[in-house]
């Protein structure tokens, strides 16, 4: 990725010396214990890069090409895909727990690096989207275009906590992905938990975001 301004640099070093610290004690961790139990977190932080540099290109494309090019419309749809990552790691906190292998505190701590890391990246890759739209469209309507794309990764996290799909699955196995989906459409009230947890990761993402745009939302 090559970084236009200064403030963009300084903004990715503070997001890598974040990502570094949850890597580093996954590191200590495995070094210490010979245990692997929380070999999942590059992965996850990977995915959750992956969304930040799609919204990045997606900007930097959004310059020489309209929305509707095929570039744009690839790029926003991979972005789409890999966004919800960022977020899901909150529920990898139901990882951790008394293992005897090391210190509770520890595991918290490590995982609490990966949501921290997770959520900026997700938030700021959230935000790089929202900037372009309110471009192009009026607040209201930009607003309305995120909290769809927050309710529809919410719904995500739910596809991947509960049911365990995951972003490879939409290559993997497409037909099974949209026979979830299809059954919780046709017959909602059968699958009540789909839209309690739902409801929640939307409400929370959707003010947890909202605080962060107050705080960096750029002038027209």
């Amino acid at each position: 990725m090559i970084l236009r301004s200064e403030t963009e640099r300084r903004f990715v070093t503070s997001l890598g010396l974040l990502s570094l610290l949850c890597l580093g004690l996954l590191a200590f961790r495995i070094v210490s214990t010979g245990k692997f139990q929380y070999l999942f977190i590059p992965g996850n932080l990977a995915l959750a890069w992956a969304s930040l540099i799609f919204a990045w290109l997606l900007g930097h494309q959004l310059k020489k090409y309209r929305w509707k090019s095929w570039q744009n419309i690839i790029l926003t749809v991979l972005w789409l895909i890999f966004l919800p990552n960022s977020w899901y790691v909150l529920t990898d906190l139901i990882h951790v727990y008394p293992s005897g292998q090391i210190s509770q505190l520890y595991d918290i701590a490590l995982v609490g690096s990966l949501v921290l890391s997770g959520f900026f990246l997700g938030f700021t890759s959230l935000y790089l989207v929202h900037r372009e739209l309110i471009k192009r469209l009026s607040d209201r309507q930009a607003a309305m275009i995120v909290g769809g794309v927050i309710l529809l990764s919410s719904f995500a996290i739910y596809l991947g906590r509960i049911l365990r799909w995951n972003s490879w699955d939409i290559i993997k196995n497409p037909g099974g992905l949209i026979l979830n989906i299809s059954d919780r459409i046709v017959d909602p009230f059968a699958h009540v938990s789909s839209f309690t947890v739902t409801a929640l990761f939307f409400v929370t993402l959707s003010v947890m975001y909202l605080s962060f745009w107050v705080f960096v939302q750029p002038r027209r």
